[in-house]
């Protein structure tokens, strides 16, 4: 009898340690060098104009910024991924700034409207946790104090647990039903009785809500997002913060790749165009070319270290994130022409985003110049 009961015991122990995260798993975004999704159920983006980053562990191409102005994903609506009454979002983000719009809130996964439309899911960050609401006159945002939410979970901060820029977060929502809970960085925020159904008949978004009133868009990044039409156990939701913590498993390593040899540029003179003094650190530059597209190629120098070389300029945006230096110190960012096209001189169109400030410049550059723009932070 003794040795009956070890043995109960000993495959009782196996069978709850034993999960299988891929049951009812029915979106899987890993950010493995593009957006598809690989759960098997083909919900890919129809329309991706975030920018490809690096993960959490400082892997290139394995996640996506989404710049807070314009960026966002689009999944269209299909069976799978609308559910009866049981659910799990399962997210990574690292916030780079806050929406500074009505309500102050930054969605990270939406689909069907606002957070408290029926058969909605949605997570988001906001401050109408420690503002009870009162931050959505547009007028009193509280960027020091935002909580991660889920779709209808109570208006109440978790502790002083608020958020960090820069700081990567795991994201977890469930609801079996009867019961919502949220988790951050696998720990149970708390839990709320919310019965619900998540079906509706619009789209899946990643970045922004798919209300044009209240966008609530998202500055930051986004990677392993996961979504199941079920609630997640508790041993579950444990293996999966392991798994997710730890770096990528099973693929191959990466080898880097032979040096780029620098390119020679010959010396120009520099023509400075425009002088921006900004609010944040981190800014989002595009550029495009101007006007018709006709084989433009550049060189982009930032600081006197080239930023990225061999570059056409067509009318898809070609965009990337510079680091601001404080102080009375200039930033410089010149184009170098590599050549003039079929139409001199080379010219594009920059669009500058620091924060929900957008800025827009025309710059030429020659073979005997470079066109060039400056940035100073703002004390």
């Amino acid at each position: 009898m003794v040795r009956f009961l070890l043995c109960f015991l000993f495959l009782s122990e196996l069978c709850t340690a034993q999960v299988n995260l891929d049951k009812g798993l029915q979106a899987y975004y890993p950010f493995n060098g593009n957006a598809n999704d690989e759960s098997g159920n083909n919900n890919n983006p129809t329309f991706n104009n975030a920018t490809i980053t690096a993960d959490r562990f400082g892997n290139a191409n394995s996640a996506y910024h989404f710049n807070g102005v314009y960026q966002y994903m689009r999944i269209p609506n299909k069976p799978s991924i609308n559910f009866k009454n049981e659910i799990t979002l399962s997210v990574w983000v690292r916030p780079t700034g806050f929406y500074y719009g009505i309500c102050h809130a930054s969605q990270l996964i939406s689909k069907g409207g606002g957070n408290y439309n029926d058969g909605n899911y949605a997570l988001r960050y906001d401050d109408a946790l420690f503002t009870n609401g009162r931050g959505c006159d547009g007028g009193k945002c509280d960027t020091l104090h935002q909580n991660f939410r889920g779709t209808g979970t109570v208006l109440k901060p978790y502790g002083g647990d608020f958020i960090k820029k820069n700081k990567w977060y795991n994201v977890l929502y469930t609801n079996d039903g009867k019961t919502a809970k949220l988790y951050v960085n696998c720990e149970l925020k708390y839990s709320v009785t919310f019965p619900e159904t998540f079906t509706n008949t619009e789209d899946l978004f990643f970045g922004k809500s798919d209300d044009d009133l209240f966008p609530f868009w998202l500055n930051g990044d986004l990677d392993d997002i996961r979504i199941y039409n079920r609630a997640l156990t508790a041993n579950e939701i444990t293996a999966l913060c392991a798994d997710t913590i730890a770096p990528k498993k099973n693929e191959p390593i990466a080898v880097p790749a032979p040096p780029v040899a620098k390119p020679i540029l010959e010396k120009r003179d520099n023509e400075l165009i425009k002088e921006f003094t900004v609010d944040h650190d981190s800014i989002s530059v595009t550029l495009y070319d101007n006007g018709i597209v006709d084989g433009d190629s550049i060189t982009l120098i930032y600081n006197d270290s080239i930023l990225t070389t061999h570059k056409l300029l067509t009318e898809k945006p070609l965009t990337f994130w510079i680091k601001i230096k404080p102080g009375s110190q200039r930033n410089e960012l010149q184009m170098y022409a590599e050549n003039l096209g079929s139409i001199p001189p080379n010219t594009a169109l920059m669009i500058i985003y620091d924060g929900n400030k957008r800025y827009e410049v025309n710059i030429k550059s020659t073979e005997k110049t470079n066109g060039s723009v400056s940035f100073r932070l703002k004390e």
